[in-house]
C-alpha cells in the first residue's frame, strides 16, 4: 500500500476521532516537517515547538481538509504559515527590541569532528547558501526549500502551493539560475 493511501485512511480515522491516527501521522509526517522548518532557518530551539503547533493546527482543521490534496502537502502549507509567521514575529522583535538571536553563537560538538580550520570552512560556506537562499524573493525560496531540502516531490511540492508541477518546474529553475550565478 502507498504512503498517499496510508495517509488516507488515517486521516480518514482521524477525522473520525481517532487520536491514535493521528498520533501515526504525527509520527510519520514529523521528521519532514522538522526538517522543513529548520531548513527555512527557525533556530534549533524552536523547531520542537513549530512543529507541535503545525501538528495542532492540522488537528483542529482536519475537517477542513480537502482529501484530494495530498495530505503531506496539506501539511507542509500549514508548517510554511507557521514558519512565515516565526519569521515575522522575530523580525519584528529585533526591530523593536533590538533582541539578538538567542541561538547565536551556539556551537554543536561532534565526536569525529574535522579540524577547526575546515570546520570554520564549511561553516562559512553554508552561511553563504544559507544567506543567498534567504535572499530568494519568497516564491523561489519555498519551491527550492521544499523540493531540494526538504524532498517532497514536485507534486507534493506544487499542491502545497496550489500551483501546477510545470509552474514549479519554473521556480526552481529560476531559483537555481540565481544561485548558480552567485
Amino acid at each position: 500500500m502507498s504512503a498517499a493511501a496510508d495517509d488516507a485512511q488515517l486521516v480518514a480515522r482521524a477525522i473520525a476521532g481517532d487520536r491514535v491516527a493521528f498520533v501515526e501521522l504525527f509520527r510519520h509526517h514529523s521528521p519532514a516537517v522538522a526538517k522543513l522548518t529548520r531548513a527555512y532557518g527557525a533556530p534549533v530551539f524552536e523547531v520542537e515547538d513549530i512543529v507541535q503547533e503545525v501538528f495542532v493546527a492540522a488537528w483542529r482543521r482536519l475537517a477542513d481538509y480537502d482529501r484530494q490534496r495530498p495530505f503531506r502537502a496539506w501539511l507542509f502549507a500549514i508548517a510554511l504559515n507557521r514558519v512565515r509567521d516565526m519569521a515575522r514575529r522575530r523580525r519584528v522583535r529585533a526591530f523593536f527590541f533590538g533582541a539578538a538571536e538567542l541561538d547565536e553563537g551556539a556551537t554543536r560538538v561532534e565526536a569525529e569532528a574535522p579540524d577547526p580550520e575546515t570546520q570554520a570552512h564549511h561553516r562559512l560556506a553554508l552561511e553563504e547558501v544559507a544567506r543567498q537562499i534567504a535572499a530568494l524573493p519568497e516564491d523561489l525560496r519555498t519551491a527550492l526549500v521544499l523540493t531540494a531540502i526538504t524532498g517532497l516531490s514536485y507534486q507534493e511540492a506544487a499542491a502545497s502551493q496550489n500551483i501546477t508541477v510545470k509552474a514549479l518546474e519554473g521556480r526552481i529553475a529560476r531559483a537555481r539560475k540565481r544561485l548558480a550565478a552567485h
